[in-house]
């Protein structure tokens, strides 16, 4: 390594402990393992043997640890006193799986880490940090990012990642590439809401949340779900390839339009459209995008989808935020009360008047305790009505036959009453019924289960999905509260992963009503302690009228007297 190179190389490796252990102050001894090659780690450091090494661990004055294999011996000093720093080169045999070397310390890189360094004092605005899962995808994401100077190269993706890219020698500099989802174990999803540098970090082996019940997802799940999310709010989900990522990288930071496609990049172009009719269909995927460098044009395909995605979400943000002035205190102390008095779930109707006192547009209705009742209640409302069985006892009113559709006269409300009744009572004979409500039947429209729930560190997670579509669709999940910013980009997500033709229409999706339910949650959330869930399933959006909430189950803690 040249002089110039060794001292650009120290100046990385300090920046990194600088920013992942700031109390140590400027960085100490790097000491290198037996058999740690530069393929792996270029920076400075010093060769130590391990009887050295131990004692240095334990005496903590040493900041970084480079090492090929632990043994046992190292591995009992680096547990009693872990460095600001340890990269593990090699396999981690001695422990039973690779997560656990996160019980070495705060900070690891590693197993089979790599970190390469370069000059961090450079102010060039082509620059970015590459980072990957595997040694082979780092080396596919240096390839691709090969116009750019690279101050920093590492991989495993580690969770600490996003507290190293607050240094300031690092804070402006893009980062791309991808990570495993046990790196997104770190605060991702806070970080990105400040990150000003453009990130395309394409998160692996998340799956699509359940939502469908409340216990169907554990805690971690959801955290690790949100933490994709959020790294995918901006671009949607990018497809895992280096030259996509680096288009996607390219497209965000590009401003003025490139070289216009020859014939052969169009006739690949139409080919992709041909192959992925879908993403084709979208509006901007018609001919390739200026701001995207062409010399890939299928990877360019791919990334153009997740630009116009980047697009159309600042467009959003640029439109305006939910104001929540509307809110009535007098309509918010009737939900306060009723929540006060009111049991562990609420029924539909107990759910709707909490909602309507947090300024939700609800369904007109009211519950009937009598065939004729229902029917006067029906007239009053206008037809056609929707009945359904009242019950804290019943999750799913479809499954027992208690919800009937489309009801346009007296008479077939009347029927429709007994019907329910029986239905009830027949496969459902324990469970508790309140009433029938009649409420009106709404138009159709584009349906969206959305909802939040609180977690056991009582932070709060949102989440809203499309229904009702013939694929599957995922849902979008973010952490409460959140900024009026945040739910715009939350109803974004949402929204963004309506099947066509609906992004072709201009007044579907609406974003800034999907927004407004969010924030209202958020309200909900805040002003309601103990409430643990929310359920809007669904919400269906109407023209002119915006989003009215068809069904609504709400859960809280049980109140304890004299607490």
């Amino acid at each position: 390594m040249d002089p110039s190179a060794s001292v650009s190389a120290t100046a990385a490796v300090a920046a990194i402990v600088e920013a992942l252990w700031p109390a140590r102050g400027a960085p100490g001894r790097v000491l290198l393992g037996s058999g740690v090659d530069a393929s792996h780690y270029d920076g400075p450091g010093e060769p130590a043997k391990e009887r050295d090494l131990g004692k240095a661990i334990r005496d903590q004055t040493v900041s970084v640890v480079v090492l090929r294999k632990l043994s046992p011996t190292l591995l009992r000093s680096l547990r009693a006193a872990p460095p600001p720093l340890l990269i593990l080169t090699g396999d981690a045999h001695e422990l039973e799986q690779p997560a656990d070397l996160i019980a070495l310390g705060q900070h690891v890189l590693g197993p089979r880490a790599i970190l390469r360094v370069g000059d961090l004092a450079s102010r060039a605005s082509a620059r970015a940090i590459a980072c990957a899962h595997t040694a082979e995808e780092l080396e596919g994401i240096r390839r691709a990012l090969a116009p750019r100077g690279l101050p920093l190269s590492l991989c495993p993706t580690p969770p600490w990642l996003c507290a190293l890219a607050e240094h300031p020698s690092l804070s402006s500099v893009p980062i791309a590439g991808t990570l495993d989802r046990v790196a997104l174990a770190g605060p991702w999803a806070t970080w990105m809401r400040a990150r000003e540098a453009a990130v395309v970090l394409v998160p692996l082996g998340v799956e699509a949340p359940a939502i469908n019940e409340p216990d169907e997802d554990d805690d971690d799940t959801l955290r690790t779900v949100v933490a994709a999310h959020a790294l995918e709010r901006r671009t949607g989900p990018v497809f895992p390839a280096p030259r996509v990522i680096a288009g996607v990288l390219d497209g965000l930071e590009r401003r003025e339009a490139g070289a216009a496609a020859t014939d052969d990049q169009l006739a690949i172009w139409n080919q992709a459209r041909r192959a992925l009719p879908i993403t084709g269909a979208a509006v901007g995927m018609q001919e390739p995008d200026g701001a995207l460098p062409l010399h890939a044009p299928t990877a360019a395909f791919l990334a153009q989808r997740a630009l116009l995605r980047a697009r159309a979400h600042d467009e959003a943000l640029a439109a305006g935020h939910p104001d929540l002035a509307d809110l009535d205190e007098e309509g918010l102390q009737r939900a306060q009360e009723l929540l006060r008095n009111a049991a562990e779930t609420l029924s539909d109707q107990e759910s709707k008047v909490v909602l309507r006192g947090f300024g939700f547009d609800i369904t007109r209705q009211a519950v009937a305790n009598s065939a004729s009742g229902a029917a006067g209640f029906a007239d009053r409302i206008g037809y056609p009505v929707v009945l359904k069985v009242l019950s804290p006892d019943l999750r799913r009113r479809t499954d027992v036959g208690g919800v009937l559709l489309s009801l346009s006269t007296a008479s077939a409300v009347k029927r429709g009453y007994a019907s329910i009744m029986d239905n009830v009572e027949r496969s459902a004979p324990t469970a508790r019924v309140d009433g029938v409500v009649v409420a009106e039947m709404v138009e159709d429209g584009m349906d969206i289960r959305c909802g939040a729930r609180r977690l056991g560190d009582d932070s709060v997670v949102a989440y809203g999905r499309i229904e009702g579509a013939s694929a599957p669709i995922e849902a979008a999940l973010a952490m409460l509260p959140l900024r009026p910013e945040d739910a715009v980009a939350l109803a974004h997500a949402v929204l963004s992963r309506a099947p066509m033709p609906a992004l072709r229409r201009q007044s579907d999706p609406d974003v800034p009503g999907l927004a407004d339910v969010f924030a209202r949650l958020c309200a909900l959330f805040e002003r309601a302690p103990r409430v643990l869930s929310v359920d809007l399933g669904p919400i269906r959006m109407l023209e002119p009228r915006g989003l009215v909430t068809l069904d609504a189950r709400i859960t809280q803690e049980a109140h304890l007297e004299g607490l």
